[in-house]
């Protein structure tokens, strides 16, 4: 059974025997079996820094850190969990500490933080235009509250499944998202009220 879904997506399930076969060889100085787990993991990992950071570089170097942290704290690890929302809990931190000291909480250069099924060509442009200025809305959040954002609105993560990934309490979870999206409703109604103009 893998510890992460056909989408990428973290499971809070029961472990990977594969995974835990992986581990117990690692910690018995196995390199061939930490690539193993690389390799497993290297592309969802990636995908989800890349969501939070934006930039293919930043992104790539923390993909990089993350397996290097992993590595060094494997022994740490409860072979009794799964080992996707593990490592992943180690990426999400490592991109919010990023944006942190880089203080990226501007608009940058759009990138797809939305499912490609819903920014397909057949969107029309007013639908494209909104979602690029939502991008670059979420852009502008702190880096606690854009984790908190993506990881409810991409990965479809439970306030509890966000608690555990960010080591949070659940309320500090939930009354983070509430200021999210209360900034985002502010920035995003002059947009949303052009649209209604226009359509009248």
């Amino acid at each position: 059974m893998s510890s992460f879904s056909k989408n990428g997506r973290p499971e809070y399930g029961l472990p990977s025997q594969e995974d835990r076969a992986a581990i117990l060889a690692v910690l018995k100085d196995d390199r061939q079996a930490f690539a193993q787990i690389v390799r497993k993991y290297q592309r969802p990992i990636y995908a989800a820094l890349r969501r939070l950071v934006r930039q293919h570089e930043d992104a790539d170097d923390l993909v990089q850190e993350c397996f290097v942290r992993a590595y060094q704290h494997l022994h740490e690890f409860d072979l009794a969990r799964p080992f996707y929302p593990w490592l992943y809990r180690i990426a999400i931190n490592l991109a919010i500490s990023f944006m942190r000291k880089r203080k990226r909480h501007t608009a940058v250069a759009s990138v797809d933080v939305f499912p490609s099924a819903e920014r397909g060509p057949e969107a029309g442009s007013e639908f494209q235009e909104f979602y690029q200025a939502l991008e670059e809305a979420i852009a502008r959040l702190p880096a606690e509250q854009r984790a908190l954002v993506l990881l409810r609105t991409y990965e479809g993560m439970s306030y509890q499944e966000m608690s555990e990934t960010l080591g949070l309490e659940l309320g500090t979870v939930m009354s983070r998202l509430a200021r999210a999206r209360e900034k985002l409703r502010s920035w995003m109604r002059p947009y949303c009220e052009t649209r209604t103009e226009k359509t009248r």
